[in-house]
């Protein structure tokens, strides 16, 4: 077996989840290294994709047309986003308004209410055959792969991937 230290993100993601026994998630990431490596190699694993202020136009298609791009209205990087989403289909934007999204924002602490809402609804969609499960695990925190982990309430799984 390999040492943790040596496992890529989306390999020790990936461990976690069987240790778990969840199949399927929705994801939620913000920068590409918290995220590409999985939609890469386990795509089959993501019910959904949340990305706070980032985007990648080489998203396999089957994970494009599951994804939600948050970002601000103003700034630089917002316009980064939206110019790299130009032209794919598929893709929901929420963009909030009056705020520019920085590398160091806080935007679950700034925006809650309004990030809460655009993740719920865009959530809500996945309620078909073939999205995630809902599960029930007992609550509580663990390591697992080198991953630090949180497990509060239950319905279908929801993974905040933050590698920083």
């Amino acid at each position: 077996m390999a040492n943790e230290a040596t496992l890529s993100v989306e390999e020790r993601l990936y461990r976690l989840l069987c240790h778990l026994g969840v199949d399927q998630a929705h994801f939620a990431g913000w920068t590409a290294q918290d995220w590409s490596g999985l939609v890469a190699k386990y795509p089959q694993v993501i019910s959904s994709l949340t990305l706070v202020n980032s985007f990648d136009r080489h998203l396999p298609e089957p994970v494009s047309a599951k994804l939600l791009v948050v970002t601000g209205d103003r700034g630089t990087a917002a316009e980064t986003v939206r110019n790299a989403m130009r032209g794919v289909p598929d893709v929901r934007h929420v963009e909030l308004s009056d705020y520019d999204m920085l590398a160091w924002s806080d935007v679950a602490g700034e925006r809650t209410r309004e990030l809460a809402d655009a993740m719920l609804g865009f959530l809500s969609r996945f309620t078909a055959p073939g999205a995630a499960k809902p599960v029930s695990l007992p609550e509580g925190e663990g390591d697992m792969a080198g991953i630090s982990y949180r497990i509060r309430g239950v319905g279908p799984p929801l993974v905040h991937v933050h590698s920083g």
